[in-house]
């Protein structure tokens, strides 16, 4: 019986500990994940772990009422960090969708190693003057 029960608080004590993870790693995307909606179309961003030569940035444009094909990833989006440089795109990925749903990974020049902080400004989406989301960079 007392094995059994040993058995058990083992089993309890993996499972939470693999829940923890799991959590703890929903939050990391989450903190680079974020979205924004207005004007009838939704914005997402997410800010893309592999930094080694630009900074990359998935940027997802969705919306039930207009077509989104009229829009250039590279005009409506500018990266800027806390000193107040900017970025602008240098290349636009993998793109892909048409009409109500689009995206694209977005290539930025490689952010200042001393930049505290990263923001993602776009720009005149549907009606909306700027959507702006910001990524801190300390660890």
């Amino acid at each position: 019986m007392r094995r059994d029960l040993c058995l058990a608080v083992l089993v309890v004590v993996a499972v939470v500990g693999w829940a923890e993870a799991g959590l703890a790693a929903t939050t990391a995307q989450a903190k680079l994940s974020q979205q924004l909606a207005g004007g009838g179309v939704t914005v997402a961003a997410t800010l893309l772990k592999n930094q080694a030569e630009a900074t990359a940035i998935k940027l997802v444009l969705d919306t039930h009422s207009a077509n989104l094909d009229g829009y250039k990833f590279e005009a409506i989006a500018t990266l800027r960090d806390d000193s107040g440089k900017t970025y602008p795109v240098e290349a636009v990925e993998q793109a892909s969708g048409g009409g109500h749903h689009r995206q694209a990974v977005l290539r930025f020049g490689k952010a200042d190693p001393q930049a505290k902080s990263l923001e993602l400004i776009v720009k005149d989406v549907a009606g909306v003057k700027e959507r702006i989301f910001r990524w801190s960079t300390a660890e």
